[in-house]
């Protein structure tokens, strides 16, 4: 089956929903799929203020607008009812969406699969697998009705990740750089981006191919080059650089407290305010610890390492959605021959869907019954946490085991197969 034959569906399946339910009205306020950062809502508010009102006013003022001003400039005119029909902002979320999944399609198609399969249990799932799973996932389905900007974070994290596989140095440079101007996180990704395209072009190349230390200077220098042009674009519609603490401080420094799916606003919640500054700079630092770990022990497969990255942002992040969790989990059905090799698989799916059933449970009975606080939408949040954070450690334990079955013979696979041998992992 190609993929081509399951976006006709998709996108049907997205426009009935959108204009036959109302279901983009209750989730584009759903704290799950919806945060500061990323809200339709937010994105409305900043356009009625910088365009429909006279004078117009700064929306990065109230300090309540976190939207990129290019965002704003490009996207703010689909979304509000006084500038275009409904119908037409669906369709452009719509279409990153069949982008995304297309460019999934070709990373699990490119992606070097390594060895032959060391299990006959193992599957190794088509890019048109892939491409559905991304496009008929539930997060991205929802992610999509809300009109999140997350949708297009995660089509340029796509893009970026394709360009490299295909050894385009300077592309996956430009569209990581698009990501990052969206919310910041996607630049902990530039070195597994490198060391991935540095890999497609030394294989293909063969020879007189370029060191690793000129693909990073090049990689580097290309991502610094957009991302000073996107800057300064937004400085000459804005008119000042006040909108980089709006859209991009606010991140670091987490002003904003709305209740998300993350682990960081009940923390700042509750957190003394002498003790505010050392934990913002923790929380800060902690996705950012774990590039150089990963990128060294996955040095042989750099794309696994950006897909628990990918992960690890997911989690660590202080504005995550669903939507977040949507794309790492369209990456790591790239990698479905580890499946075989998870340990206890039901327990690992039960807790998420548990934590599921909790999230919506608990933010009724905090926010709308009154019959619970802030205590029960947190703690379904940690459970959250637990769940995916399970997936990451399950998947790298899962990339160890197979990596040790590998380096066997038959038979010596054939003894761990009957539980003669034991691979132990420490």
């Amino acid at each position: 089956m190609d993929s081509a034959a399951i976006l006709a569906p998709a996108a049907l399946l997205r426009a009935a929903l959108a204009l036959a339910t109302s279901w983009p009205t209750s989730l584009a306020t759903r704290n799950e799929l919806a945060t500061p950062l990323s809200a339709l809502v937010r994105l409305q508010e900043g356009h009625h203020l910088a365009t429909n009102l006279s004078p117009p006013l700064d929306p990065y003022a109230a300090g309540s607008f976190h939207h990129p001003p290019l965002v704003l400039a490009l996207v703010g005119p689909l979304v509000h009812p006084d500038s275009a029909p409904p119908w037409l902002s669906f369709a452009a979320w719509t279409a990153a969406d069949l982008v995304a999944a297309c460019a999934l399609g070709r990373i699990a198609r490119a992606r070097d699969r390594g060895p032959e399969p060391v299990d006959r249990t193992e599957k190794r799932w088509s890019r048109a697998t892939v491409a559905a799973l991304y496009l008929f996932h539930p997060f991205t389905v929802a992610t999509t009705l809300a009109r999140s900007s997350t949708t297009f974070t995660n089509l340029f994290l796509a893009l970026a990740l394709n360009s490299a596989l295909d050894g385009s140095l300077v592309l996956a440079a430009f569209h990581l750089s698009l990501a990052a101007h969206l919310s910041l996180h996607p630049v902990l990704l530039l070195v597994p981006v490198i060391l991935v395209a540095h890999q497609a072009i030394v294989k293909r190349s063969r020879r007189d191919a370029q060191s690793l230390a000129a693909s990073a200077v090049e990689g580097t220098a290309a991502f610094a080059l957009h991302q000073a042009v996107l800057l300064g674009l937004s400085r000459w519609l804005t008119g000042s650089w006040a909108f980089l603490n709006s859209v991009y401080g606010v991140i670091l420094t987490v002003p904003d407290l709305t209740p998300n799916i993350g682990l960081t606003w009940y923390f700042f919640i509750e957190m003394f305010d002498h003790f505010r500054a050392f934990f913002l700079v923790v929380f800060a630092l902690h996705p950012a610890v774990y590039v150089a770990p990963l990128c060294i022990f996955y040095r042989n497969d750099p794309l696994f390492a950006a897909t628990l990255l990918v992960g690890a942002v997911a989690l660590l992040k202080s504005y995550p959605t669903l939507g977040d969790w949507a794309l790492w989990h369209a990456l790591l059905a790239c990698y479905s021959e580890l499946l075989p090799h998870v340990s206890t698989p039901i327990f690992h799916a039960l807790v998420p869907l548990y934590a599921l059933s909790l999230l919506p449970a608990f933010s009724h009975m905090w926010l709308a019954s009154t019959a619970g606080n802030a205590n029960f939408y947190y703690a379904a949040t940690l459970v959250w946490a637990v769940g995916m954070g399970g997936w990451a450690l399950e998947a790298m334990r899962a990339r160890g085991r197979r990596d040790a079955l590998g380096r066997l013979d038959k038979e010596g696979r054939a003894k761990v197969e009957a539980e003669r041998w034991k691979i132990v992992q420490r």
